[in-house]
């Protein structure tokens, strides 16, 4: 039933995402060319804004979803209800806690507008929908948490695919024929986002009837001990905050909001990127949360097996979309947006690099999560995000937009250290050695197929024909070294034996029709 559901959810994000992601190019091309080029600029730093002020949230979703695990593993209906609860009644008090905060950053935002002729009728618009669709993502999300735990994300997927084709068609549709209506380009996202939240929540009445509203209250917390995680989890709140939200912010303040709306074009293109393989390697999340609490005494060795396989799956995605990047980006924005939209090739590097370093260390991430013990990484998260902070403002003097990327680098390479040292500590123990050494032989790899690629890309045409024959290009060549490196060896076992399964089920499928 693990495998059957991972593949299920894997199989829905897959179609589903490629089908946004071309979506979401379309409408962002029509946004940067039918709007106010300060608009896009000024709408990603109120997200980040509020970003921040996910600080509020604690890491309750965190904590509670590492709890479920365990007790979705010894089917206690009565915890999983009160867990469920408390998440409900502590998502409503952190919703009235950010109103709070939107409130009062109202007047701070000159502040962090510093355009000299900024239309504050606009920014205040847009900072009003933006608090509306936090809020309603506050007191509607909190049903999603147990699909994702009992590995039935793909219910989830289903119905935001179908609010956010209708998202992208309106959006399209407003660019078109009504250029810089803020208002209604906004808006129209936050009414769809609203009702796929509803249907989940009716969804979730009907699949998990057996799971009921019980009451609860600070007590609660204090006897489950969730007080403590919390108290820990928190300093990872504010620095994944500060990590996540330097880049625009800084930008914004040094180089005004105009310069964030070119940083938003490859951003754009990212997140979409990173939204597939985000819902890819959540596929396989609830399944670590399993294993992980796995009790019986042959689980040792299969646990170890897993571990591995799928470190070597963070690096084979992480590694192919850093040479993507690298190999495709300019000349993608260059026939997608125009050539007066393009960053330079500097920060296209340090781009990259952070890409692969984030997605390196994702799994490692997910098995983070799941062992709790939120106080032995602390620290390292705090040095993330102060030197990411640090770090951009002195080099982006110097450096530009290429200088803010590589302090993030060097920050997302801080948290992947803190990281390492719980899993390796409480988890895969006795086993570090075995993994500096293969992430410094990940590296090498990466250096050769980065190279190599763009040597073979270089000799392509321009234009989409050029673009089409790079991506050609790329999907064969560093996978093709990849699979000939690592395809055969033994920490490729268990992704050889699920690679099986998969078509096993599709043949069968076959058959069948």
């Amino acid at each position: 039933m693990r495998t059957k559901r991972t593949i299920i959810n894997l199989m829905y994000t897959l179609g589903s995402s490629f089908v946004l992601l071309l979506l979401g190019l379309v409408a962002r091309a029509l946004f940067v060319s039918n709007f106010d080029i300060t608009i896009p600029g000024t709408s990603t730093v109120i997200e980040q804004l509020f970003s921040v002020f996910s600080i509020a949230e604690f890491g309750v979703g965190s904590v509670i979803s590492y709890r479920l695990y365990e007790q979705l593993a010894a089917k206690d209906v009565d915890k999983i209800s009160k867990y469920m609860s408390l998440y409900k009644w502590t998502y409503r008090l952190i919703g009235a806690a950010i109103f709070v905060l939107a409130a009062i950053f109202w007047f701070f935002l000159p502040l962090l507008i510093v355009e000299a002729n900024t239309d504050w009728g606009t920014v205040h618009a847009i900072y009003i929908l933006q608090t509306l669709s936090t809020l309603s993502g506050y007191f509607l999300v909190t049903r999603r948490l147990l699909y994702t735990c009992t590995q039935q994300g793909y219910v989830c997927t289903r119905i935001d695919f179908v609010f956010n084709v209708l998202t992208y068609l309106a959006r399209i549709y407003i660019s078109l024929n009504y250029a810089n209506n803020y208002i209604l380009y906004f808006g129209i996202t936050i009414v769809f986002n609203t009702l796929a939240n509803v249907v989940v929540a009716w969804r979730y009445r009907r699949d998990f009837p057996e799971v009921h509203d019980v009451r609860v209250s600070w007590k609660d917390f204090k006897e489950l001990g969730l007080f403590r995680d919390l108290r820990y989890y928190l300093v990872h709140r504010v620095s994944n905050a500060i990590y996540g939200t330097s880049d625009s912010l800084v930008m914004t303040r040094m180089r005004g909001s105009a310069s964030v709306t070119y940083l938003g074009n490859y951003s754009n293109v990212s997140s979409s990127v990173t939204n597939i393989g985000n819902k890819i390697l959540d596929s396989f999340a609830a399944a670590i949360g399993n294993i992980v609490y796995d009790k019986t005494a042959e689980a040792d060795d299969h646990q170890k097996k897993v571990f591995w396989s799928m470190d070597l799956f963070s690096y084979l995605f992480g590694s192919f979309v850093a040479v993507a990047y690298f190999c495709i980006f300019q000349p993608f924005v260059t026939v997608w947006l125009g050539s007066q939209w393009l960053l330079p090739m500097s920060y296209v590097f340090w781009f990259c690099l952070n890409e692969y370093v984030g997605w390196n260390h994702r799994m490692l991430g997910s098995y983070r999560a799941v062992l709790g013990h939120f106080e032995e990484d602390q620290w390292f998260m705090v040095a993330s995000g102060v030197s990411n902070l640090v770090l951009s403002f002195v080099l982006v003097g110097p450096f530009g937009l290429a200088g803010v990327v590589a302090a993030t680098v060097f920050a997302h390479c801080l948290m992947w250290f803190g990281r390492a040292k719980v899993v390796f500590r409480r988890f895969m123990r006795g086993c570090g050695g075995r993994y500096v050494r293969i992430q410094l032989t990940h590296a090498l790899t990466l250096a050769v197929e980065m190279a190599l690629t763009y040597w073979v890309c270089s000799l392509l045409g321009t234009g989409w024909l050029g673009v089409i024959a790079r991506a050609v290009v790329v999907c064969i060549l560093p996978n093709a070294m990849n699979l000939v490196f690592y395809g055969f060896t033994s920490d490729a076992e268990y992704l050889r034996g699920r690679a099986l399964q998969l078509w096993q089920r599709i043949s069968a499928r076959r058959k069948e029709v």
